[in-house]
């Protein structure tokens, strides 16, 4: 509660941002932008502060919101010479959350630097290309289709199309399928997709081509044309890139973890419902 008091005070009643000249110098982000009772803060604290806000907070650039930062720096160091005073820091309470504190940053520190090495763009990359080199590749095709009540009408636009007319025009003006309003399009599907009739004869045409004779199924008859074909089944990096890192990760972890207890010592207390029990 009273860290979101700090980062909520941090973004009110801005008053514009401290100047360039005054946060940056030869010494980067260790320049001393305040002191309070002797006690240093630093563009870095600045910084730190920053990262720590919600990612909502964080859409506002830092160099509009860093003055308010200072501000509520300033407030925490004025709170902590109180809270050192009234001796809070050697509270047997206190320490123990402080110290539980300080394992927490200093796991994730180390896991962050160790992980970074093991899970690599490279990596990911080579775990996504063995993926898909096993993933089931699929033949997928583009059609349009003309579907009318008879084999006459059939022929008929089969006709109409080899003497030069055009088929989006055609099945907007005949199809009596739902696609006839968009020319016929089907998009992508694949033989699974359609009636085993209709599959077998778009799948027997080339890119380009167009039935020759129409084809019935249960719907009606159809005149096809195929205007593509590709192979379908692998999902594209970017969707999966998160996936496998994730994977990496946890990977990763349960190495070193495993790797840690073989040479460590551990003895724990097996918590049973019958009293505490020591085990190795």
């Amino acid at each position: 509660m009273i860290r979101t008091i700090f980062f909520v005070c941090a973004l009110l009643l801005f008053t514009g941002s401290l100047s360039a000249q005054s946060i940056k110098n030869k010494a980067g982000n260790a320049i001393v932008l305040a002191t309070v009772n002797g006690e240093e803060i630093t563009q870095a604290d600045i910084d730190l502060f920053y990262q720590e806000l919600p990612d909502q907070m964080k859409q506002i650039p830092i160099e509009q919101v860093q003055n308010q930062i200072l501000d509520r720096l300033i407030d925490q160091q004025l709170i902590l010479g109180e809270a050192k005073k009234a001796r809070l820091d050697k509270r047997p309470d206190i320490e123990r959350k402080l110290a539980y504190e300080k394992t927490k940053i200093l796991n994730e520190s180390y896991l962050e630097i160790v992980l970074e090495k093991e899970v690599t763009p490279e990596r990911i990359r080579e775990v996504y290309n063995r993926a898909i080199a096993l993933e089931e590749k699929r033949e997928e095709i583009k059609a349009r289709h003309i579907l009318v009540k008879t084999e006459a009408e059939a022929l008929d636009i089969i006709n109409a199309l080899k003497r030069g007319g055009d088929f989006i025009s055609l099945a907007k003006e005949r199809s009596t399928g739902p696609s006839g309003k968009n020319g016929g399009d089907l998009g992508f599907f694949t033989a699974d997709q359609m009636v085993p009739p209709f599959s077998k004869a778009a799948y027997a045409l080339r890119k380009g081509e167009t039935s020759d004779k129409p084809v019935q199924t249960q719907f009606g008859w159809h005149v096809i044309k195929v205007e593509d074909r590709r192979l379908a089944g692998a999902r594209p990096f970017q969707e999966l890139e998160p996936q496998i890192r994730e994977q990496l990760v946890t990977k990763a972890y349960e190495k070193i973890i495993q790797q840690f207890r073989k040479t460590a010592k551990i003895e724990k207390m097996n918590l049973g419902t019958s009293g505490f029990q020591r085990v190795q």
